[in-house]
């Protein structure tokens, strides 16, 4: 438990990228999300609705666990743990697009919960391994984004379209103007924009701000046309 809420700087069990403790949480990911999605496929209305309030709920539990634990032990800025990130303010997004069923927001969860969550969980921003909380909410809050996201799809039956692609990219772009204001008020680096994250990443590959940025925005959108080319639609044939 001592190490559990622990908040030293020099972790005694620092995270290892790709490490056991690493594998085996991404390897719950997938275990947890099939079971999940599973369950909603092979259930009534009742079943998703419950299901639906289930990914909510933890969504929130995490959520303010993640905010109280750095409130109690002091370690709570403006700098690092206001819900900026693409995947914090997705934690929100995702539990309104499961509550209200709004396709424009199931646009967002599909192309940002997976696209993002899935970089996070293979490198994830952590500098504590299992079994400390940081270590603990980072993955499992994650893991969620990405369920939700295939969750949309599987059970709610989305399907994006090109103009759905081309409106999420614009979003994200348009996100990040008032973020960056953010960043040079209080001194942050929301979004990574400023400033690469501390922990391994691809970004390590890249070079220095602001360089890395068209590289960042280009890169998305492959990943973000990637999500969307399973739904492309197939041209008619033309009859002979």
């Amino acid at each position: 438990m001592k190490y559990f809420f622990s908040t030293s700087e020099i972790p005694e069990y620092p995270f290892v990228l790709f490490g056991w403790s690493h594998l085996l949480l991404i390897l719950w990911v997938v275990l947890f999300g099939f079971i999940v999605i599973r369950m909603a496929m092979k259930g009534d209305d009742k079943r998703k609705q419950r299901l639906r309030w289930f990914l909510m709920i933890l969504f929130l539990v995490w959520e303010i666990e993640w905010q109280v634990w750095h409130i109690i032990t002091d370690t709570w800025t403006a700098q690092e743990h206001l819900p900026l990130h693409m995947c914090s303010i997705m934690v929100w997004v995702s539990m309104y697009g499961l509550w209200s069923g709004k396709r424009w927001v199931f646009n967002l969860m599909y192309f940002f919960g997976i696209a993002g969550a899935i970089q996070a969980i293979i490198t994830p921003d952590a500098h504590y391994a299992f079994p400390h909380f940081r270590f603990m909410n980072t993955l499992f809050s994650h893991s969620l984004l990405v369920i939700s996201g295939f969750w949309v799809v599987f059970i709610e039956g989305f399907r994006p379209t090109s103009r759905d692609l081309k409106n999420a990219f614009i979003v994200v772009n348009v996100y990040s103007i008032p973020v960056y204001l953010v960043n040079l008020a209080v001194g942050s680096h929301y979004l990574y924009l400023g400033a690469k994250p501390e922990t391994a990443s691809l970004m390590d590959y890249f070079p220095e701000w602001p360089f890395y940025y068209p590289l960042l925005v280009g890169i998305l959108g492959l990943i973000m046309l990637a999500m969307y080319l399973p739904f492309a639609r197939k041209p008619k044939p033309v009859p002979g």
